[in-house]
């Protein structure tokens, strides 16, 4: 028994993490911190001072000679002083709740922008794994309301623990038992409410992944990305059903847990009205007993309800804290996180040579929890200058391939080196910007045409003629021009004088992005796939001229886009197995030559 409960308060003690939470709220809010704790001893202060006033009237009015005009001047006095006191603590109470609502306002945007720059920190490994979805959905679900709650409660528990001690002392001069009892009566409730907060969390971390599950769900029926496939395919109610199951389970495992709390809760607050009452009697018969003054007795129906109503606000505020600072940990659980690509203590500055070559040497990979490698001795060059395409089937790495030359990943083994340099030895931000990369899945901005190619250099400032001349070498001026705004105008329909576009022209404005960029080299991932076949035949007739010195990394299944590189690797089962030029490569009639078909040969010749 004894066991168990140390068990439990070293468990409590854990989850309750105070310290953590004052930290963060200190940093967020120094000064409306401090103004708040100025506050709060204000107005318990003023408290004490009217409750002791409205004794010493008490005791003035109850004193047994005859003539009490003697002390009219004294009664009139504490009477203005006590209403004094009185208002002026009911003005701080109602400043302290503008300062606190203040206060909770900036630790909410503080949180807020803490998870966005924890989730822009972590590294893209963190955003293949369920495990971080689970974890950013549970912190984001704190929301904006928790630190608001935090606040708030700390706030209540501050002021009312200072009244506790405050009346406290008051019921302790009346007879030292009534404070103790009334507190043993009313700790069950709270030694309950912490309890099922654990149980709460618990449930709460069982159902993240269903939560996730819902929402998804939720997204295929409300969102536009798949509104045309959800009614073409007659999914809507299949959806529905399935998003409300869930939903319904989750509500019966909430329900099941509440209904257990509720029916303990019904015990202990017995206990505690027992105990309320129990004070009342105590004192009612040492009344009729002589042994309690009329000012005691009189300062007890004041002193002691408040007491109790404080105990129990008390109460209820360390289990509404405890409860929302185990929220709180998913917080701290996502800020505690770290991203596994490591950064160099001190890292060289980037080679600003003319040319500048980029290598892969030996390249082994294996993706975090999985047990088969995905690429196996990999050798590429990338020499200044130079257009190297990668081809292979689908499966093969190449996507792969692309994240690590993108720093996204670190190799398992082997090295990628910029100019002879293993780019780990570079700063991740400082490399990152000599590879622009437009990736398969590619970023649809709802943003204005020109920010969308503007996003390819986000720092730079630089003129609008080269947004302008970005889009030029992509193909994408052809269909902004037509726009009433030109490139002013809102990409896509969500928001309101937006103007809905084509796959195949968010595609042009990718490539744009990516010749806008100041990047030396330049990485295509099927970035033609949406093109028709003359915009694509228009972009690599003159690619060349079109990404001026940088070197490009090619990534297609289509011939009209590799067979201007000057050199090309097949890929294959995570490893390559062919290299050569075009015609080398056509003239081996090996994987390569079967995947654009044997008679490319004589289309060629």
């Amino acid at each position: 028994m004894i066991k168990s409960f140390a068990t439990k308060a070293h468990k409590l003690s854990t989850n309750l993490n105070l310290l953590r939470i004052i930290r963060l709220i200190w940093s967020a809010t120094k000064l409306w911190t401090t103004i708040s704790i100025i506050f709060i001893m204000v107005e318990s202060a003023l408290f004490f001072a009217s409750l002791y006033l409205l004794k010493l009237l008490i005791d003035t009015l109850a004193k047994k000679e005859a003539n009490l005009v003697q002390y009219e001047d004294r009664v009139i006095n504490l009477i203005i002083f006590a209403t004094l006191a009185a208002v002026l603590c009911a003005a701080a109470k109602a400043i302290l709740g503008y300062i606190t609502e203040k206060q909770s306002g900036k630790v909410a945007e503080y949180v807020d922008n803490k998870i966005h720059e924890s989730a822009i920190n972590l590294d893209l490994s963190f955003y293949e794994s369920p495990e971080y979805f689970d974890i950013l959905k549970r912190a984001r679900d704190m929301g904006g309301d928790r630190p608001n709650l935090i606040v708030f409660t700390i706030v209540d528990i501050t002021k009312n623990f200072i009244n506790l001690i405050i009346i406290g002392s008051i019921l302790v001069s009346i007879d030292w038992r009534l404070f103790p009892i009334l507190t043993l009566f009313v700790l069950p409730t709270l030694w309950v409410r912490i309890i099922f907060a654990d149980s709460q969390n618990v449930l709460r971390i069982t159902q993240t992944a269903l939560e996730r599950k819902t929402n998804y769900l939720s997204t295929l029926l409300t969102s536009d990305v798949h509104a045309k496939e959800v009614r073409s395919f007659g999914l809507g109610e299949y959806l529905r059903k399935m998003y409300s199951e869930i939903r319904l389970l989750l509500l019966s495992g909430k329900l099941k847990l509440s209904k257990e709390r509720t029916y303990r809760e019904l015990v202990t607050s017995a206990i505690a009205t027992l105990g309320f009452f129990s004070c009342i009697a105590y004192i009612a018969i040492g009344s009729v007993r002589g042994n309690t003054s009329v000012g005691d007795i009189t300062l007890f129906l004041v002193a002691f309800p408040q007491s109790f109503n404080v105990i129990q606000t008390l109460s209820s505020g360390i289990s509404t804290l405890y409860q929302n600072n185990i929220f709180v940990k998913s917080v701290f659980e996502l800020f505690d996180l770290k991203s596994n690509l490591v950064q160099a203590q001190h890292p060289l500055p980037i080679p600003n040579d003319a040319s500048i070559d980029l290598e892969i040497k030996d390249l082994n990979f294996i993706y975090p929890h999985a047990e088969k490698p995905t690429l196996t001795d990999i050798n590429i060059k990338m020499p200044s200058g130079k257009i190297i395409a990668v081809v292979g089937m689908n499966g093969a790495g190449k996507s792969t391939l692309i994240k690590l030359l993108c720093r996204l990943y670190d190799p398992t083994s082997g090295t990628i080196s910029l100019s002879g340099t293993d780019i780990r030895k570079y700063s991740i931000k400082e490399y990152q910007k000599q590879i622009c990369a437009v990736f398969q899945d590619f970023g649809k901005y709802n943003v204005s045409a020109a920010d969308n190619i503007r996003f390819g250099d986000i720092d730079g400032k630089r003129d609008r003629i080269e947004i302008i001349e970005a889009a030029k070498n992509s193909g994408a001026d052809s269909f902004i021009d037509t726009f009433p705004a030109r490139y002013d105008t809102i990409m896509g329909r969500i928001f309101e004088d937006g103007h809905e576009v084509s796959i195949g022209q968010w595609q042009k404005l990718a490539i744009a992005r990516s010749f806008y960029s100041k990047s030396r080299f330049i990485i295509l991932d099927e970035a033609t796939s949406a093109l028709d076949a003359t915009a694509e035949k228009e972009l690599f007739d003159s690619f060349r001229e079109r990404i001026g010195t940088r070197s490009a990394l090619i990534i297609s299944h289509r011939q009209s886009a590799v067979k201007h590189a000057d050199y090309i690797y097949f890929l294959s089962n995570g490893t390559i197995s062919e290299s050569g030029t075009h015609q080398e490569l056509i003239n081996l009639k090996g994987a390569y030559y079967n995947l654009f078909n044997k008679d490319l040969a004589q289309k060629q010749q």
